[in-house]
C-alpha cells in the first residue's frame, strides 16, 4: 500500500518515473539492436537512439531529484549543487565562536556563514535602549535586538523574510519604533516560556546557519565609571562625549554565563572578538568571569578585530592598541594573540561626514602591539558603501585567511 502512495496525483513524481522507465527500455533496446544489426545504417541509428535515450535518462534522474528537493525545501531558489556544497563542505568548516554585539557582530556573521556552518555567536544582553529596552522593561525579558540582528545575518531564508524581521513600525500607539523581529522573539518567549527556547525556535523559523547564544541568561545592566569619578548606569546612557570612560562593570557583578556559551568556547578552533562598540557591546561579554577564563585557557587562534573608526562618547581619541589595552585592563589578562586592523583607503567625503559626528579613523600604533607580542594583520576590510564600517565579505575572508596561514605555520613547525 505504501508503494501505491507514490502514484498519488500532484506529487510531480510519476512523470519522471515514467520517463526513466522508458529511457532505460530504449537504452537496453538500442544496445541489443546494435549487437545483432549487421546493416551499417541501422547500427548508426542504434547508436543515435542509445545516446538520445541515455541523455533522457540522465535528464530524468536530475528532474526527479529536483522534484524531491522542491518538495522537501519549498521556496529555496538554489541549485542542487549549492545545497550539497552547503551541507557537505560548510559542515566541515572550522568551529568559530564570535563574541560581541550590535551591528559589528552581525556584519561579521553575514560573511562567516559563507565559509562554515559551525558558527556560534555569543551576544551581549545588556542593551537598554530603543525597542529592546522597552520590551525588556515591559515584559521582563532579555533584550532581543542584538539577538535578532545575529539571527537575520545567519538566516538562510528568502530576503523577504529577513526584511520582515528587520522591519521597524513607523506608526501606531505602543508599536511605533518596535521591529517585527523583536516582537516575534518576545511573543515566542511567551509561547515557549523561556528566552533561550524562543531563540532556538526563531533559529528554526529563519533556518540559520550556526547558533546564536546570549552570553548570560541573567538580566544584566552596565555601570560606567568615568575619569572624573562620576558614574552612570544603563547601556543607553553610558556614551558621553564630554567624559572619558575609565571602567565598565556588570550589575550584578556575579552574573552567570550561559552554559552553552562556555561549551562552545571549549570546542572552538577560532575565537573572534569584535568589531563593535568597545565598552557597551564587546567588553561586557568578557566581564562574565567564566567566559574570559575559558578564553584564556584555549590554545587556539584568538582574534581581536579593531574598529575602523572611533566612536564618539566611548572611544574618542583611541588608537588601535588603546582598544585592546582597554580589554586587557578590564579582564586583567591578554586574551588575544592576533589583531586585525583595516589598511583600506577611507574616502575623504565620508571622513568629512564622520568628523562632523566626532568620529575619526582609528590610528594603528604598530610598535605597541609588537611590545606585547601580539601578531598583527593588516588588510583592506572596509566597506565601499556610504558608511565607514567593515565589509562582511572582506572581513570574513581575512579571518579565514589568517586562520589558514597560522594553521600552515603550525603544521610546518610540528613536522620539523
Amino acid at each position: 500500500m505504501k508503494m501505491i502512495r507514490w502514484l498519488y496525483p500532484g506529487l510531480r513524481i510519476k512523470r519522471w518515473l515514467i520517463l526513466l522507465v522508458l529511457s532505460i527500455f530504449f537504452v537496453i533496446f538500442s544496445a541489443v539492436r546494435f549487437v545483432y544489426d549487421s546493416d551499417p545504417l541501422l547500427r548508426v541509428f542504434d547508436v543515435v537512439l542509445f545516446v538520445f535515450s541515455f541523455s533522457v535518462f540522465v535528464a530524468g534522474v536530475k528532474l526527479l531529484i529536483e522534484s524531491f528537493f522542491e518538495a522537501i525545501y519549498p521556496g529555496k531558489n538554489k541549485e542542487l549543487i549549492d545545497i550539497i556544497y552547503e551541507k557537505r563542505f560548510l559542515s566541515k568548516g572550522p568551529k568559530i565562536v564570535a563574541i560581541g554585539g550590535g551591528t559589528g557582530l552581525s556584519t561579521l556573521l553575514e560573511g562567516l556563514k559563507e565559509y562554515t556552518a559551525n558558527i556560534t555567536a555569543i551576544v551581549t544582553v545588556a542593551d537598554e535602549g530603543g525597542s529592546s529596552g522597552r520590551l525588556r522593561e515591559e515584559f521582563g525579558i532579555l533584550p532581543p535586538g542584538d539577538i535578532r540582528n545575529c539571527l537575520v545575518s545567519l538566516a538562510e531564508v528568502p530576503k523577504m523574510m529577513r526584511d520582515l524581521f528587520q522591519y521597524r513600525f513607523q506608526e501606531g500607539d505602543g508599536i511605533k519604533g518596535h521591529s517585527f523581529g523583536n516582537l516575534f522573539i518576545t511573543a515566542m518567549t511567551q509561547v515557549t516560556g523561556s528566552f533561550k527556547d524562543a531563540i532556538e525556535e526563531s533559529s528554526i523559523v529563519l533556518a540559520i546557519r550556526g547558533r546564536v547564544l546570549p552570553s548570560s541568561l541573567d538580566r544584566i545592566r552596565l555601570k560606567a565609571e568615568y575619569s572624573d569619578g562620576t558614574t552612570k548606569e544603563g547601556e543607553d546612557k553610558i556614551p558621553d562625549e564630554d567624559k572619558s570612560i575609565k571602567r565598565i562593570s556588570l550589575l550584578p557583578q556575579d552574573a552567570k554565563p550561559n552554559p552553552e556559551a562556555i561549551e562552545a568556547i571549549r570546542e572552538a578552533e577560532i575565537i573572534v572578538l569584535g568589531p563593535g562598540s568597545l565598552f557597551t557591546s564587546v567588553i561586557p561579554n568578557l566581564l562574565i568571569s567564566q567566559i574570559s577564563e575559558e578564553i584564556a585557557k584555549r590554545d587556539v587562534m584568538k582574534l581581536y578585530i579593531c574598529n575602523v573608526m572611533t566612536q564618539n562618547g566611548e572611544t574618542n581619541g583611541f588608537t588601535a592598541f588603546d582598544h585592546l589595552d582597554a580589554i586587557i585592563s578590564h579582564v586583567k589578562k591578554n586574551l588575544f594573540n592576533v589583531c586585525l586592523v583595516n589598511s583600506g583607503r577611507l574616502e575623504h567625503r565620508l571622513l568629512v561626514k564622520y568628523a562632523q559626528e566626532k568620529s575619526f579613523p582609528v590610528i594603528f600604533d604598530r610598535e605597541r602591539f609588537k611590545k606585547r607580542g601580539i601578531s598583527i594583520f593588516e588588510a583592506s576590510v572596509v566597506s565601499s558603501s556610504n558608511y565607514l564600517r567593515h565589509d562582511s565579505q572582506k572581513l570574513a575572508k581575512e579571518v579565514i585567511n589568517i586562520y589558514n596561514y597560522r594553521k600552515r605555520r603550525w603544521n610546518v613547525w610540528k613536522n620539523k
